[in-house]
Order: structure tokens, then C-alpha cells, then sequence
């Protein structure tokens, strides 16, 4: 028996937008998979150049979301991981930062970073599907106390 959205209850301590937080996961596993891909099959400039633009698309988004489930230690993981080497990497290199060799440094902590938090959401999106499940399993046995009452 498969259950619908809309059977689901829409109070969850684990998740607040389930529908967001399932979207989210999907780009993640997009992003991920097609990032690797531009890696791994050939390594052109404009490649890299398409991996940062993407990334930075995809920075606010994921802030969205991670801000809307109120899952702020994520978001100061994104700022210690992500954000803040990137200064510090420029401190270091200087100008040489706009090589693309050395445009990489700063998005590799980006894309670690969505590789962690993607299993994250999997445990986020199992924890709400347990809990939708209990939900349901005590409305059956509560229609079954009123029938058998009956």
C-alpha cells in the first residue's frame, strides 16, 4: 500500500517541508553526478568554469533549505568548510587564484561539503518516513479498537 503526500501528516519533528527537502536531495545527487562526470570524462577550462557557475547557483538554494529545516550547524559547517578557506587560500596564492588550476582549490570544499550533507538528507528523509509510518500504523490500530468496540 503505497501512501500518498497528502495522507502524510504535515507536523514532523524531523522534517518541516518534506516535498523541499525531497527536491533538494534530488539536485543534490544531480549536481554531484554531473559534476564528477565534467571531471572525470575531460578536463577543458569551460568545464571548470561550469562547475563554479553551478555551485554558485546552487549555494542559495541549499542555504534555503538548510535555513528553512533549521539545520543551522549545517550552515555554519558550510562557512568554516567552504566560505572561509577561500580567503585564506587567496592570502596565500594572491592573484595566481584566477588560474584555472587554482580555481579548483576552492570548489572541492564545495563539493566535498554537498557529498557529506547528501547522506545527511537521506537520514533526515528515513527518520520522517519512520515517523509517518508509526503515524499510521496507531491510526490503523486505533480503527481497529473502534471496530472491534463497535
Amino acid at each position: 500500500m503505497k501512501l500518498d503526500i497528502q495522507e502524510y501528516e504535515t507536523k514532523s519533528k524531523f522534517v518541516n517541508d518534506i516535498v523541499e527537502l525531497r527536491r533538494f536531495r534530488a539536485i543534490l545527487f544531480f549536481e554531484l553526478s554531473t559534476s564528477v562526470a565534467f571531471v572525470l570524462f575531460s578536463f577543458y577550462p569551460i568545464n571548470l568554469y561550469i562547475i563554479i557557475i553551478a555551485a554558485i547557483l546552487f549555494t542559495p538554494y541549499m542555504l534555503y533549505v538548510l535555513i528553512k529545516e533549521r539545520k543551522y550547524g549545517w550552515i555554519v559547517m558550510f562557512f568554516l568548510v567552504v566560505v572561509l578557506p577561500y580567503p585564506v587560500i587567496y592570502f596565500i596564492i594572491g592573484d595566481y587564484i584566477l588560474l584555472p588550476g587554482w580555481m579548483l582549490l576552492p570548489i572541492i570544499p564545495f563539493y566535498f561539503y554537498c557529498f557529506i550533507i547528501k547522506f545527511s538528507v537521506e537520514d533526515w528523509l528515513r527518520e520522517y518516513n519512520w515517523e509517518q509510518q508509526l503515524i499510521q500504523q496507531r491510526k490503523e490500530e486505533e480503527e481497529k479498537k473502534k471496530e472491534e468496540l463497535l
